[in-house]
């Protein structure tokens, strides 16, 4: 029944599905602008963990508890030699009041048409990213993929693994 539901709405146009990627792929390049105003390109970060958090929309309270964990996390995040990437179709501005507003410390970047999310396999739904975390290895490679992800276990189940692959491979 649902996947009926979501043939029905893809065809009426309202869910707009991205392209199929699956785990152990190279991740696809890309080039966005962050908050910042700096442009960002996924192979500039090769030999980091990239986490690729893609949330539908700025200062919604979901979205907010999600990027609030994510920013708690982040000196974690670092140490464990990761970086962390909140995606959305939100424009420039939207973000940078949305992380000016709640004192969010990680970078955002804005995909207005939902193309590297569609790239990513995230749907649009009424233009907003579904709410899906990929997680790319040091080599470039996508190492694990999360849909329909919870807001607030999201960053913790995310840091978590990190945690863990990265301690097996210390531990080879």
């Amino acid at each position: 029944m649902k996947s009926l539901i979501v043939s029905i709405l893809t065809f009426l146009g309202i869910i707009s599905p991205g392209q199929p990627i699956s785990e152990g792929q190279k991740a696809p390049d890309f080039k966005l602008v962050a908050d910042s105003g700096k442009e960002v390109r996924l192979h500039d970060y090769l030999g980091k963990w990239i986490v690729l958090y893609f949330y539908p929309k700025a200062d919604t309270p979901h979205c907010t508890q999600q990027a609030k964990e994510y920013s708690k996390l982040l000196e974690e995040f670092d140490k464990e030699n990761a970086v962390v990437f909140g995606i959305s179709t939100d424009g420039l501005e939207k973000i940078r009041e949305f992380k000016k507003k709640h004192n969010l410390k990680i970078t955002f970047l804005s995909d207005p048409e939902g193309k590297v999310a569609k790239t990513y396999g995230v749907k649009l739904i009424l233009g907003m990213c579904s709410r899906d975390t990929v997680i790319i290895n040091p080599k470039g490679i996508v190492e694990k993929i999360y849909r329909g992800v919870d807001p607030k276990a999201d960053p913790h189940r995310v840091l978590e693994y990190i945690k863990a692959k990265n301690q097996s491979l210390s531990a080879k």
